[in-house]
């Protein structure tokens, strides 16, 4: 969790930053859209991120775990999203939104899926963690408690708080 070192730009605006170039945003992009950090800050955070995570391997999943929450930086909402394997715990894909949309939410699942030999059983966050652009593509999945979520214990970790 040392990824992002800690200097005049937040770590939530890193985090931020970071998942909405692995969502296809350009760095000028991300830039204007988290406001506070420059294009170069962006890429560092997303090159700080892409050498935290493990690599992507193509192999047979039992089950994902998927979780979204939603982040406001200088008024502006930003949808999270966060995909893990729960038998081995790996990060599979963390991207994020501005507007959550259906699409975005296909295109996280398409990221999540290549990843997949398999068609593996689908666990997504509850109640206000319910990944928004999710709902709406007619899968198969079973809600997990909030207090469970995945967003929520990424972000404790982050922040360093034990709540």
């Amino acid at each position: 969790m040392k990824a992002f070192q800690r200097n005049r730009v937040e770590v939530v605006r890193k985090v931020v930053a970071a998942a909405l170039c692995c969502g296809g945003y350009s760095y000028r992009e991300v830039a204007k859209l988290v406001g506070g950090l420059s294009y170069i800050a962006a890429r560092d955070a997303y090159f700080a991120m892409l050498t935290s995570l493990p690599e992507e391997a193509k192999r047979n999943r039992r089950e994902v775990a998927i979780d979204g929450g939603d982040v406001v930086l200088d008024g502006n909402q930003f949808h999270v999203w966060l995909a893990r394997d729960v038998d081995s715990g790996d990060i599979m894909a963390f991207q994020a939104s501005p507007l959550a949309s259906p699409e975005d939410g296909a295109k996280f699942l398409s990221t999540v899926a290549s990843q997949c030999s398999n068609k593996p059983y689908l666990r997504l966050g509850s109640g206000t963690n319910t990944p928004k652009g999710l709902l709406n593509l007619d899968l198969y999945f079973q809600a997990t408690p909030a207090s469970n979520s995945l967003i929520g214990r990424l972000g404790r970790m982050i922040l360093g708080n034990s709540n």
